[in-house]
């Protein structure tokens, strides 16, 4: 399941709902909601409690979110407020950059080594230059 389902069944479980409500509010299946919320407790993002019942039929299970599910969505509210900035020109550069990554790729080269190499040159141009006096 998704970082997004993740963060809207922390912030649904606040409001203290049950599975078929939380269902309805995240526009999921009620045996999705249940898998997922079992995931959520493996990963101890949440805790599932079962409270005893005197009624007939299954115990009701309260959900209760952990520091470690608070972190999340707060990390998760921090990054999706971060939005991407990128023009169809910045996009095409990347996708012409990836081409060419690819072919170096599939001639043998590797593309970190010439960078390094390529960065040595530069350097080695930089440092003769700046040693370099004028007279």
């Amino acid at each position: 399941m998704s970082l997004d389902q993740r963060a809207k069944v922390i912030e649904v479980s606040k409001s203290k709902c049950g599975t078929r409500e939380m269902g309805h509010l995240l526009k999921m299946k009620t045996s999705n909601v249940i898998s997922l919320l079992k995931k959520m407790d493996d990963e101890q993002l949440i805790k599932i409690q079962v409270i005893p019942t005197t009624n007939r039929g299954r115990p009701k299970k309260c959900i209760t979110i952990t520091p470690l599910g608070y972190e999340f969505l707060e990390a998760y509210k921090k990054a999706d407020a971060k939005i991407l900035k990128a023009k169809k020109q910045d996009l095409n550069h990347a996708k012409k950059e990836a081409l060419y990554t690819d072919r170096l790729v599939k001639n043998g080269l590797s593309p970190f080594h010439l960078f390094m190499e390529l960065n040595t040159i530069v350097s080695n141009i930089k440092n003769s230059s700046e040693n370099h006096q004028v007279v």
